[in-house]
């Protein structure tokens, strides 16, 4: 766990988060969206819809701070991996319950796409083979998607125990290698403003 340093402004340790706000869906336009798909229009939601209403009403789930910005990383890194459809709004409900930030949660789960699909699959089938000790197929000649969907097919237990653990792995290296970008962002542009009001007190001196 990364902790604060008491030579350290708390204040400094925000300042990545201005950086990732002008990068990041604007968060109240994406709160606006949701709440209409879940029924902020209705007189009377049904349970379910108003119970995941107010959870994505809490303001600490748009709050941008290093905490929660790894938690919304682990959370879309792990989802990313599970083989369902609907996985950004996966991603946002289970963020939004888990209190850390729903954009960087939905974002996070492009870590899969068609570009990383078949590569990310190999790697899934692989790690799956080696925990359960079972016998790798061989590799095909011409490595493609549908060589790769074709051959899975055949090792699906294989295949979702990689996926787990893959996902596993993903989301606790991306939450500490969240913490520790945050942290060496935050200690840089400290030390580069503390520089900078130092040199503008020589030279009010001078």
């Amino acid at each position: 766990m990364v902790k604060n340093d008491p030579c350290i402004p708390t204040d400094a340790l925000n300042m990545p988060g201005n950086w990732l706000r002008d990068r990041l869906p604007d968060a109240t336009t994406l709160r606006q969206k949701l709440h209409v798909q879940l029924g902020g229009k209705d007189d009377k939601p049904d349970a379910v819809r108003r119970w995941v209403r107010d959870t994505f009403a809490q303001p600490m789930v748009w709050h941008l701070n290093r905490r929660s910005v790894a938690g919304g990383v682990a959370v879309g890194l792990f989802i990313s991996w599970v083989p369902i459809p609907m996985q950004m709004l996966l991603a946002a409900i289970i963020s939004a319950v888990m209190r850390v930030h729903v954009p960087v949660s939905v974002v996070m789960v492009w870590f899969t796409n068609p570009l990383t699909f078949a590569p990310l699959l190999y790697a899934a089938w692989r790690s799956g083979s080696m925990i359960l000790g079972k016998p790798v197929f061989a590799e095909p000649l011409n490595f493609s998607t549908q060589s790769l969907l074709t051959s899975a097919g055949y090792a699906w237990p294989t295949l979702l125990t990689g996926m787990l653990f893959c996902a596993s792995l993903s989301a606790v290296l991306g939450f500490a290698a969240t913490l520790l970008i945050w942290r060496v962002h935050a200690i840089r542009r400290w030390r580069q403003r503390r520089h900078r009001k130092r040199a503008l007190t020589i030279s009010d001196s001078q």
